[in-house]
């Protein structure tokens, strides 16, 4: 089976699943698929907002995914500035062959949440696709400004909220939804009722 990962590099929940999910799904048999969204766009769409305008939530926010970091063992630090504009590294993402999509995810990830880079900036974009192994990232990041790549991002934003997402990460298996990094356990335990009845 195949889970389908939902994630925008802004969240903090998507980079906490990022550094999970691979290691999870392999012994159970399962693939990971990498699918940009807009986190904006399906807060737009839905009339919602992000938790950290909220002073509640953003207080008890910061504390929440420092606390998943040290559980999981991995590193994390609030990267400045936060949050950032994502629509330049989620088209780029579009762009990618499938085969690369993961690889560079996990560089841009790293980048912003551990590294603290603005990955907002063009420059940190062609440090992380060198970084993968992208030697013309010029052509890449071009092709990213293009708008069948924009209407492409934009169109997974969209199908992401008709599907049933409201936030990231968001985590399909088939049909069956589940929705931030503290629901890889239930995935898991979806995942061994299906692949192994």
């Amino acid at each position: 089976m195949n889970v389908e990962l939902l994630f925008d590099l802004v969240s903090p929940y998507s980079y906490l699943a990022a550094t999970q999910l691979e290691g999870r799904l392999a012994p159970l048999g399962a693939t990971l698929t990498w699918t940009p969204v807009f986190l904006g766009g399906i807060f737009k769409a839905l009339g919602t907002t992000m938790p950290i305008e909220v002073p509640a939530k953003a207080r008890l926010m910061m504390a929440d995914i420092m606390d998943w970091a040290e559980l999981y063992g991995v590193p994390l630090r609030l990267p400045r500035p936060f949050p950032v504009n994502t629509l330049l590294p989620l088209r780029v993402l579009t762009a990618a062959p499938d085969a690369l999509r993961g690889p560079l995810a996990q560089a841009l990830f790293k980048a912003y949440w551990v590294e603290g880079h603005d990955v907002s900036k063009v420059d940190v974009v062609h440090a992380c696709l060198r970084e993968v192994g992208v030697l013309a990232s010029d052509a890449l990041v071009a092709q990213a400004a293009t708008e069948p790549v924009k209407d492409a991002l934009k169109a997974t934003t969209e199908a992401a909220v008709k599907r049933g997402a409201f936030g990231v990460p968001t985590m399909f298996a088939g049909t069956r939804m589940f929705w931030g990094n503290d629901r890889i356990e239930l995935l898991e335990r979806y995942l061994r009722k299906t692949i192994h009845k």
